[in-house]
């Protein structure tokens, strides 16, 4: 059984290794949510990094990228990897 620290760990580990072959180069990630599922059986992470060039970033203009993990909590694999949309109020 896995922890959410460990989560955490496995779900950025899974986003550098699918983004490197592509050449993405992440920066600023930042952990947005840690959530168990109801049934205790996977840890759902949301994570983000920016979107566009890192100038836009620094002046707090830039769009941020939202994924969410599902991660098998007993084993730690990365069972999927979706997109998150995040609405400003």
């Amino acid at each position: 059984m896995i922890d959410s620290r460990e989560a955490v760990k496995r779900a950025a580990a899974y986003l550098g290794e699918i983004s490197a072959p592509i050449g993405r180069q992440l920066g600023a990630l930042e952990v947005e949510e840690v959530e168990k599922s109801d049934d205790e059986q996977y840890w759902l992470i949301t994570l983000s990094y920016p979107r566009g060039s890192p100038f836009k970033e620094a002046l707090g203009e830039g769009k941020r990228v939202y994924k969410q993990f599902k991660i098998n909590a007993e084993t730690g694999e990365v069972q999927s990897m979706t997109m998150r949309g995040v609405h400003a109020p």
